[in-house]
């Protein structure tokens, strides 16, 4: 395998195929149990190139691996799950099953979220910019039943990446389910007010799912074709 070539969807990373990739890591199935799939930190040379805030942030987990996404994520999966009933999480949270060690180094091991057919369940992105297949208001109702969830169990999740929020059929509309919970623990605020203050929070909440919406509508037009991906 080229070292420096980034891994994309359905191509091979290490024997494995991948389902997803970040700025920092990417997402493969888990060949022991394809009912998984294990986050790898990706080495430099296939890592994004990010601003000055990220490119902090991997210098700090570059000097203390604890710092790094994965630990984060599962972090945040613990703190939620330690007050939350699993009943509750399931529906819009996809299970983090712990930290697994492998050939080809750690990895965080999650759920596979996946279709009734089983194939992999698209992102909120792709249905908006590449594979169109609901309507708007669709998706714009699935985006408000995710609000009022996280509202209702005060989770601080205000990263509502279309990237991370991965689309189910669910009876006559659909159902989002997040695959990536870490900004619960690791935001962008360097004084967490939003955290702190619960009205900051939901207000924050609220929002970030509004602006959500209005990307919908904005990549959805009447015609059903997508727009430009920004």
């Amino acid at each position: 395998m080229d070292t420096t070539a980034a891994p994309r969807p359905g191509q091979a990373w290490n024997h494995m195929i991948v389902i997803g990739r970040g700025a920092n890591r990417v997402c493969v199935i888990d060949r022991r149990d394809t009912r998984q799939c294990l986050k790898f930190m990706l080495p430099p040379a296939q890592r994004t190139r990010v601003g000055l805030r990220q490119r902090l942030a991997r210098w700090r987990a570059q000097r203390k691996p604890a710092r790094d996404e994965n630990h984060a994520e599962l972090r945040a999966w613990l703190q939620l799950s330690a007050r939350i009933p699993a009943e509750d999480l399931a529906p819009h949270l996809a299970t983090v099953l712990g930290m697994f060690r492998t050939v080809y180094g750690q990895a965080l091991c999650c759920q596979r979220v996946t279709l009734p057919e089983g194939g992999d369940a698209p992102s909120l992105y792709a249905l908006l910019f590449e594979a169109p297949r609901y309507p708007a208001a669709t998706l714009c109702a699935a985006v408000s039943v995710f609000e009022q969830w996280l509202l209702r169990h005060r989770i601080p999740l205000f990263d509502l990446n279309a990237g991370n929020l991965l689309v189910l059929p669910d009876g006559d509309g659909v159902r989002l389910v997040c695959v990536d919970a870490k900004s619960v623990v690791a935001g962008k605020e360097i004084v967490p007010f939003s955290r702190w203050v619960g009205a900051l929070g939901r207000r924050k909440i609220r929002r970030r799912a509004e602006r959500l919406r209005a990307r919908i509508r904005a990549a959805l037009p009447d015609t059903g074709a997508p727009a430009s991906a920004p």
